[in-house]
């Protein structure tokens, strides 16, 4: 997940444009007129949301319709927006309840001076808001579908690399909430103490997808040795500098066999991932039927082990997270779910079912480097992402989590 600061959650409570410009904007893309424009309480961290009603007019489908309007905050330009919008024409040629695109920029040179979607609006209430209203059978209905979902992803055409989508249905660059954004760039490199203002997020952050995992953890890895070498903050891993060079030349050179096993096995090939799957995100009926699956943004291509790659993993970790969830009605679906839809899937599905068992045992997808590489390449991230914000767990960074990247780097060959 992403580490909000105050200033990124404000942007979704102020009023960042008028009635005025927004009726505008849809007078230029479809003819058509809000005849009401509301801003609903329940706001994202990376948008500020409205829900307008149109006008009726001839020569167009949205006529007397209602949409939501989703402005971005300036976080990860283009990439993001055109990420979601190529994965809904994905999934609704391929029958996924998604929302219809009615227009977008990825472009902030436009009068908005943000980029921006316009959605169809589904008008169902999320399963968060109406959970704990279903019956047993009616939740049992829920999981069936999740099941139903997670085939119908499986079975997608998506192209092989670890990333995003491009518009085209290509491959598009790798997106993540964990990189470093606009917003944090500015504030934790480019002001003072550090006046490090010639970094970009090109410098600190990936830019393409990637043919293979160890190719996309080596693109991570050449980052996080850029922020060491360069920010004070992080000056407790300086240290790691040169086993880290040595790392990233073995994973591109793929001469160790290891990393010629990493590139090469099917159980990292590259899925299509929600990544935030959860009861927020799914719009159900007072049935529990899914009519809707909401906020794409950060889908993209990875393997199935991933964090927040299991779409079931993530609905249990939403019970058992969030707060204000109610412990008695939660409790049995955090016990059962995850055993249920195994077995489901496993009958209904069982080549699928096989295959992502493989996929997600980490001893036979990654085996001893592969589960070394990604210790690794999770502690340093999760080092440089609180020590260079000044983050309460920066001690925890200095200690355990350095502690946790070192021993896996002698198991990778390189002494500190």
């Amino acid at each position: 997940m992403a580490m909000l600061h105050p200033d990124d959650e404000a942007f979704s409570k102020t009023e960042i444009l008028s009635q005025a410009s927004i009726s505008a904007l849809f007078d230029q893309n479809l003819g058509l007129v809000p005849t009401s424009i509301t801003v609903p309480e329940s706001q994202g961290a990376f948008h500020k949301v409205y829900f307008v009603s149109l006008s009726k007019g001839d020569g167009t489908k949205w006529s007397g319709r209602d949409v939501v309007l989703r402005v971005a905050r300036r976080t990860i330009l283009k990439t993001k927006t055109e990420n979601e919008m190529a994965m809904l024409s994905l999934l609704r040629a391929s029958e996924f309840p998604v929302p219809e695109v009615v227009f977008f920029s990825s472009n902030v040179d436009n009068p908005l001076g943000y980029e921006y979607n316009c959605l169809e609006r589904i008008p169902y209430q999320s399963l968060a808001d109406t959970w704990t209203t279903l019956s047993s059978a009616q939740l049992n209905y829920v999981l069936n579908q999740f099941v139903d979902i997670f085939i119908k992803l499986w079975s997608l055409d998506v192209p092989p690399n670890h990333g995003s989508l491009a518009l085209d249905g290509g491959s598009g660059p790798v997106i993540e909430e964990t990189m470093w954004q606009i917003p944090d760039i500015k504030r934790y490199f480019h002001a003072e103490p550090y006046n490090l203002t010639t970094e970009t997020f090109a410098t600190l952050n990936p830019t393409s997808f990637y043919p293979s995992w160890p190719e996309y953890i080596s693109a991570f890895l050449k980052t996080y040795h850029h922020i060491i070498t360069i920010h004070p903050a992080v000056d407790f891993l300086r240290d790691l500098l040169e086993p880290l060079a040595h790392l990233i030349a073995t994973l591109d050179s793929a001469e160790a066999p290891w990393v010629q096993r990493l590139r090469d096995t099917p159980a990292l090939r590259g899925r299509l991932l929600h990544r935030d799957f959860h009861f927020g995100n799914i719009l159900a009926d007072a049935d529990g039927k899914i009519e809707g699956i909401i906020d794409w943004e950060f889908a993209g291509i990875g393997p199935s082990f991933a964090k927040r790659s299991s779409l079931i993993d993530n609905c249990i970790g939403y019970l058992v997270w969030s707060p204000n969830i109610p412990p008695a009605p939660a409790k049995p679906l955090i016990d059962t779910w995850k055993a249920e839809f195994t077995s489901r899937l496993a009958q209904r599905a069982p080549e699928i079912a096989a295959t992502w068992a493989r996929e997600t045992d980490l001893d036979a997808a990654l085996g001893v480097e592969g589960q070394a590489l990604s210790h690794v390449r999770e502690r340093i991230r999760g080092a440089l992402e609180v020590s260079v914000r000044g983050d309460a767990r920066v001690e925890l960074a200095r200690g355990e989590w350095r502690e946790v990247a070192v021993p896996n780097l002698k198991i990778l060959g390189y002494q500190v």
